[in-house]
């Protein structure tokens, strides 16, 4: 069973939020489950292959290497990639179907429906204030 979440749009009230593509198959090899756990927990922790390679102090390519499929870190690598990423190691072996909240970061998501929610409501008001006299919009 292929589950997957498109890189699409949510509109609602005019509000674009972004949803992460994730795709993962339950039969797929233990390597790739973990090269994808990898790529998925580096991304939500933002930072890039060369970034994560720094930080544990290795060439700018390794980690690049690694979700490419070219090569294995050993696990006391795997331990040190986790507490960077702030995760238990186990994360990286189980299929991401097992865990809701990789999915879908409610936190992040709420984060940014309030900025945008913020923004789209001063955008409003200014428009008003801008074609309405303010003894029209306050009360009296």
């Amino acid at each position: 069973m292929v589950k997957s979440v498109n890189h699409s749009i949510i509109k609602y009230y005019e509000f674009n939020i972004k949803i992460p593509s994730l795709y993962i198959s339950m039969d797929t090899p233990l390597e790739t489950v973990f090269r994808e756990n990898l790529r998925f927990y580096r991304q939500k922790a933002k930072l890039s292959q060369e970034k994560l390679s720094s930080l544990l102090d290795k060439n700018i390519n390794y980690i690049n290497m690694i979700e490419g499929g070219k090569s294995l870190p050993p696990i006391t690598m795997i331990e040190q990639i986790a507490e960077i990423l702030h995760v238990e190691p186990k994360c990286f072996l189980e299929p991401l179907e097992k865990n809701e909240e990789a999915y879908f970061d409610k936190e992040a998501f709420i984060a940014q429906a309030k900025e945008q929610i913020a923004k789209s409501a001063e955008e409003i008001l200014q428009n008003l204030l801008q074609k309405s006299p303010t003894s029209a919009i306050l009360p009296s």
